[in-house]
This record gives structure tokens, C-alpha cells and sequence, in this order.
């Protein structure tokens, strides 16, 4: 099997490490330092490595969130390679070198800490891969994986189904915790990945695909891809993100989304955007326009035509904020694509220091950040 591994040039020592391990399990890598020799066009020797490997893994850290440079153009590169790929034929695997927050666009992929049995969770993924290349031709029937632990405090459910125009895939974090209040943030983690789940299918069951020539299936097959992942935890404070992939058979493109749910602890349970806020529309108002403020920042020399929410209109305010997740640091809201700007915008994250949201917090959740420390 063919590896193609991408890092950041002071990610060296860490990629010679991963390197060296995956050449241990027998496999083919390819490593710039190894692989590219005097007089070879590199970047053109690497595009071709990466768009024939079986698996890309990708080494994360600070690095490649912070500065400009060929790894940004990999990562980009292998994201537009597995919307190519089969439906379960995983392409790509992060590694995560440090505690930086991935970029949701890289969340509804494996990713793997460097730390602790990181090469036990690489064995597994590259023999999972493997599996996958000897039998990506075999046909699914409706699958259930429950309570994989993961660790002692938490467990993953996995559920894949393949029908004859349709693949789906959901993920789902529990907690192995007792008592009430983590009965009703396991029930309310489940029944949003289950939920989804069922539509997906009921939309599946209304089509026609009878009159579908055999060479058009693949074009016309859907998929729906959903992961619900820990965003922070500090006690019984949880922020949970919920990415979603989905492609309708013969659509232009796949849409991708972000959605979050936020659990207080067992003294307020769940808290939503009105809460933090006081349901104060002159406060929501603000904190969407200084949102907005921030994107504009973040895009850079990149046109903003038009906003697609209207800002005069409440309603619309309240449900462009309604996604967010807390941690240390701030709030953290996240916008996905048509929220605030055109698909082609992709996902965008505006994360407010506590300095700032302390004065846009209510009553009730004006010390929640203390609690976060």
C-alpha cells in the first residue's frame, strides 16, 4: 500500500518518527526527504505521489494554521481527493502534533493524537485501510458498532449502511458516565445523530431509481457522512460539534455544515445561544455584526459581494449565532456554508476571547468562564 505523508518543514523530527513507523508495518512511503532526488521537478513529483497513494496522513500543529507555505497546499489538495473516493474508502488520517483546534473542514476525517499509543491508533488505521483495498468492492448491508470505548470516560457508536442509490455513515460520542444529567447529554447526542440519520434515509426512500442506467449509479448514489466529536470537556461542562457531509446523487457540489450542542452542567443542562445571551436581540444583533467584522479580517483581500443573512431581520439573526461551542479561551462561533456567505466561502470560525463576551453574557452565565478555567 502506497502512504503519501505531508508536515510542516519544522515538523521534521515528528514526520521522520511516523515515517520510520509506518516503513516498520511494511508499507510503501513516500517522504520527500526519502522519495525526491537531485534534477526531480518536485512539486510536481509530489502532486502525482499524493493523487496515486492509497493514504494520505497529514501532521497537524500550530504550524500550518499560523503560516503560509506547500503543506497548506497538500492538505487542500487531499481534501479534494477524498470527495473523489468511494464511499468508505478512507483517504485520509491527521495526525495531531499539538492541542491546536483542527479547522472543521479537517473534523469529519480519523485524526490521531501524537502522544501516548499513537502508533497503536496508526496500525490500526493503516490496517483498516488495507482491509478496505481488498474489499472496497464488496456490498454493506446496514451495519451497527456500539460502545467501541475509547477510554475509560467515553465510548463511540458507529453505524454505516449502504443501500442500492445511498451511503451513510454516523459517529457518535457517549459518555460512561452515571447519574441523570449525563443520561439526558448522551440521549440528546444520540437522538441528533439518529435523527439525521433517518431523514437521510426517508429522503432516500422517495426517489426513483429503477429507470437509472447501471453507468449513471455511482454519479447518482448519495451520501451522508455525520461525526459528532468533543470539542471541549472541563467536568461536567461539554461543547460537542457535529460535522456533516452530505451529497445528493448529481448535485454540483456536496454541502458540508457544522452544528454544536452545549451542556452547562447538571445545575442549568443544556444552554443555547438565547440562553448566553438573555434572548437581548439588540445583544445578538452586535455580536452577529461583530462576527461579521471578523470574517472580513479573516478572508483578506477575498470580495464579500453580499452577506446572505439579513441583519434587520431578528429571527435570522438569532439562527446565524446558533452555532457555537465554548472552551477556555472564548466562545468559538461557527458559521456554515449559506449561514452568512455562498458555498464557496466553505466554513467559517469566529472565536471571541472571554474579554470580549463577558459583556454580552446574561446574568446566568456571566461566570461561566470561571468555571472553564
Amino acid at each position: 500500500m502506497k502512504i503519501f505523508v505531508g508536515y510542516a518543514s519544522q515538523d521534521i523530527n515528528a514526520a521522520r518518527e511516523v515515517v520510520s513507523f509506518l516503513e516498520s508495518l511494511g508499507q510503501e512511503v513516500w517522504f520527500d526527504k526519502r522519495s525526491l532526488i537531485g534534477g526531480d521537478e518536485w512539486d510536481a513529483e509530489r502532486k502525482a505521489a499524493q493523487e496515486d497513494a492509497d493514504l494520505i496522513v497529514h501532521l497537524c500543529s500550530q504550524q500550518i494554521l499560523t503560516r503560509k507555505g506547500v503543506v497548506n497546499r497538500e492538505i487542500r489538495e487531499t481534501l479534494r481527493l477524498a470527495e473523489d473516493r468511494p464511499f468508505g474508502s478512507n483517504l485520509v488520517v491527521f495526525v495531531r502534533l499539538d492541542d491546536t483546534h483542527l479547522p472543521a473542514e479537517f473534523r469529519r476525517y480519523q485524526y490521531i493524537d501524537f502522544k501516548g499509543t499513537w502508533q497503536a491508533s496508526l496500525a490500526a488505521a493503516v490496517g483498516k485501510k488495507a482491509g478496505q483495498a481488498i474489499n472496497v468492492q464488496s456490498a454493506g448491508v446496514a451495519t451497527l458498532n456500539e460502545n467501541i470505548s475509547v477510554s475509560d470516560k467515553t465510548s463511540v457508536v458507529k453505524i454505516e449502511e449502504q443501500g442500492a442509490m445511498f451511503e451513510l455513515a454516523a459517529e457518535y460520542i457517549q459518555y460512561n458516565e452515571p447519574g441523570i444529567y449525563w443520561r439526558m447529554v448522551n440521549s440528546a447526542i444520540e437522538a441528533d445523530a439518529l435523527e439525521g440519520l433517518f431523514s437521510f434515509k426517508a429522503d432516500m426512500a422517495s426517489r426513483e431509481i429503477d429507470d437509472v442506467p447501471p453507468e449513471d449509479k455511482e454519479r447518482l448514489t448519495s451520501t451522508s457522512d455525520s461525526s459528532s466529536i468533543e470539542f471541549f470537556r472541563s467536568g461536567e461542562l461539554v461543547s460537542i460539534l457535529v460535522y456533516t457531509y452530505s451529497y445528493w446523487g448529481g448535485a454540483a457540489h456536496p454541502n458540508h455544515s457544522v452544528e454544536t450542542m452545549n451542556f452547562a452542567g447538571s445545575d442549568k443542562g443544556r444552554v443555547r445561544i438565547q440562553d448566553l445571551l438573555q434572548n437581548d436581540d439588540d445583544k445578538a444583533r452586535k455580536l452577529l455584526a461583530h462576527c461579521l467584522k471578523v470574517i472580513e479580517v479573516q478572508l483578506g483581500d477575498e470580495p464579500i459581494g453580499y452577506w446572505l443573512v439579513d441583519q434587520s431581520d431578528t429571527g435570522s439573526v438569532w439562527e446565524a449565532l446558533a452555532n457555537f461551542s465554548f472552551d477556555k479561551r472564548g466562545i468559538t462561533v461557527h458559521f456554515s456554508p449559506y449561514a452568512v456567505l455562498p458555498y464557496a466561502a466553505g466554513i467559517q470560525e469566529v472565536q471571541i476571547p472571554w474579554s470580549v463576551m463577558s459583556g454580552y453574557l446574561g446574568e446566568k452565565y456571566e461566570n461561566l468562564y470561571l468555571a472553564l478555567q
